[in-house]
């Protein structure tokens, strides 16, 4: 399949995915969700589309334990669990709907996986924030360099 005819198929995929999934799939484990990106093979055989829920991992208040975290996060993973298996058992009817709107002589088989990437970013950045808050830690270089300097 030629590059160009890829990316229109993926960027098709996405768009009509994104139409009636959020109007016409009525399994009570997918709650509304974002396509964010469309992965065709390329002899056009085969989708993988990665969903986020968003809202679904909020950050955490500044005095959260660690067990609330775990919890949060427990819960967030099996939300995102039941709404991939509610959208693979909803896989036929979207092939279908696929085949319909798209023409086109082979409807790719479609995969669903998770996508992490705005909770990784949202990690990172609470991480980051965090090492800011804490004062610099000392090497144990600038430790003896300040011990040198006291004892003279």
């Amino acid at each position: 399949m030629q590059e160009n005819r890829r990316l229109r198929l993926q960027s098709a995929i996405q768009e009509e995915l994104s139409q009636v999934v959020s109007r016409e799939v009525k399994d009570p484990r997918v709650p509304p969700v974002t396509f964010t990106e469309v992965q065709v093979t390329a002899d056009g055989s085969h989708a993988t589309i990665f969903v986020s829920i968003l809202g679904s991992r909020v950050a955490m208040p500044e005095g959260a334990t660690e067990d609330s975290i775990r919890e949060a996060d427990r819960v967030a993973d099996a939300r995102m669990d039941g709404c991939i298996e509610g959208l693979m058992s909803a896989t036929g009817f979207l092939r279908r709907h696929l085949a319909k709107a798209l023409q086109v002589r082979h409807v790719p088989t479609l995969a669903f996986k998770e996508d992490r990437g705005f909770e990784n970013a949202q990690r990172v950045q609470e991480l980051l924030t965090k090492v800011k808050r804490e004062p610099a830690v000392e090497t144990e270089s600038e430790v003896a360099d300040a011990d040198k300097s006291d004892a003279s």
